[in-house]
Formats: C-alpha cells, sequence, structure tokens
C-alpha cells in the first residue's frame, strides 16, 4: 500500500510567482532532490508496516485444545481390543474413529491396545459429574487406549456426544476444574505392562460439533510427565487433534 503523500514541491505552482530564472537551477535542485528522497522513506516505511503485519499473523488449525496438568489418579484397566478393523472415518460415528491403529499427520502409527464402551456417568470423574447433570451426554462414552510406536508413551482417547454444540462446549470447560474421564490402562491381553499406580498424565481436550475428545497421555512407567514441551504433552495433542480432525471431515 503506497504511503501518505510527501509534502509540496518547493517551487511548485501553488499561487506564488514563479523563481527568477538562474543559470545552474540555483538552490532548485537541492531541493527537490530532498523532496524525492523524503517521499521514497515515507513509502518505504509504509511498506515495512503492511509486510510487516502480515508476518505477525497468527497460525491457524483446525483443533484448538484445552490444556490442563491433572493430578494423579488412579487407573482402570479394560478390555483388549476386538479383531475387527474398522477403516475409520465417512459416518462421524465415535467407534469407527477408535480404530485398530491410527497413522497421524506427523506419520506416526499408534496401535491400539485395548477398548471401552461405557456409560458417561460411569466413566466420569467427581469433578466432571455435575456438569454432565446438566448437560447429558447422548448414548455410550467410546473410548480406545493406544501405544505410540516405540510402546514408551501411553493415550487414552475417550469420545463423547453432547445433545448440541454448546452442551459439547459446556463440558469441554469443565476440564479447566479437572473434570475428564478415568484414566484407562492398557488390557493385560495388549501385552503391554501396567503403569505404577496413580501414574501423573496430561489431560486434553476438544470440542468438534456435538462431541468431545479427551486425549490422557502418560509414560508406560508411569513416571513424570514433564512440561508442555515434553513428549507426552506433544504425544497427547497428536493423537487428540488427529481423532477430532478426523470427526470433522467425516460428519
Amino acid at each position: 500500500m503506497p504511503g501518505p503523500p510527501g509534502p509540496p514541491m518547493p517551487g511548485a505552482p501553488m499561487g506564488f510567482p514563479p523563481p527568477p530564472r538562474r543559470s545552474g537551477g540555483g538552490p532548485l535542485v537541492p531541493l527537490l532532490i530532498i523532496g524525492v528522497v523524503v517521499v521514497l522513506a515515507v513509502v518505504g516505511v509504509g511498506a515495512f508496516l503492511v509486510l510487516n503485519s502480515d508476518d505477525d499473523k497468527p497460525d491457524r488449525s483446525v483443533a484448538m485444545p484445552t490444556l490442563t496438568h491433572l493430578n494423579p489418579s488412579s487407573g482402570t484397566t479394560y478390555a483388549p481390543p476386538s479383531p475387527r478393523t474398522s477403516t475409520g472415518g465417512g459416518t462421524g460415528d465415535p467407534s469407527s474413529v477408535l480404530t485398530r491403529t491410527i497413522r497421524t499427520a506427523k506419520g506416526n502409527t499408534f496401535t491400539q491396545a485395548g477398548v471401552r464402551t461405557e456409560s458417561c456417568i460411569t466413566r466420569a470423574n467427581a469433578k466432571l459429574l455435575p456438569t454432565l447433570r446438566q448437560h447429558p451426554c447422548v448414548g455410550l462414552m467410546h473410548s480406545a487406549v493406544y501405544a505410540n510406536p516405540g510402546r514408551t508413551i501411553i493415550t487414552s482417547v475417550s469420545i463423547m456426544t453432547l445433545a448440541s454444540p454448546s452442551a459439547a462446549i459446556s463440558v469441554k470447560g469443565a476440564t479447566d476444574q479437572s473434570g475428564w474421564p478415568k484414566l484407562l490402562t492398557p488390557s493385560d491381553a495388549s501385552g503391554i505392562p501396567q503403569p505404577r499406580a496413580n501414574p501423573a498424565y496430561w489431560t486434553r481436550t476438544w470440542s468438534q460439533g456435538r462431541n468431545v475428545i479427551y486425549a490422557q497421555s502418560y509414560w508406560r512407567s508411569g513416571g513424570p510427565t514433564g512440561g508442555r514441551t515434553g513428549s507426552v504433552f506433544a504425544t497427547a495433542g497428536e493423537l487428540g487433534v488427529e481423532v477430532t480432525n478426523t470427526l470433522l471431515w467425516s460428519n
């Protein structure tokens, strides 16, 4: 975008008599040069401001999570995965999204180590229950646990469906008060050792339409999770975003 016009050129016709002719141009030439330099400088500043504002635009992503660091809580072992293999997507059905394997946009493949379908009230922890009484879920909560490629980080993914998108946003907001599903651990049939009691974990939450998606990640050993720059936090985000976006494009 061009900058504001520069000051009027000295000697330009604005109702004043023209200057007397002098050989060599006299002081008019230096004044004209100074005026051109000022105009170019103003245009340059305007261009810098426009380009700088473009660079400052924040990145936009499809899934925006609520991030919460939970207190340690006891986990629940659940059933091994069924032998069926789902292709996922296409219907928006949560059970079809939690497939035997999930390959993320980052190229990592997560392998399922158990599934559970249960009442939302039964799965909810004590801090999530009051919100669910105000906004009951529709149907059952679908959950699956996944191991990362190195089988060092475990992630429990849970999906609940609410009556409306606004109800889903309200339930998602309960995460800020530590309201989320009880943690799940791998089934014994998966061959993955159980973590120690009360493992530390990260919970990350998304809402997509009428669905709320939870990704709860922890080290297989149950050790400290580290901060938001650590692998456990990043894994919860990677898998949670993949599931959320799959629901988005399958609806």
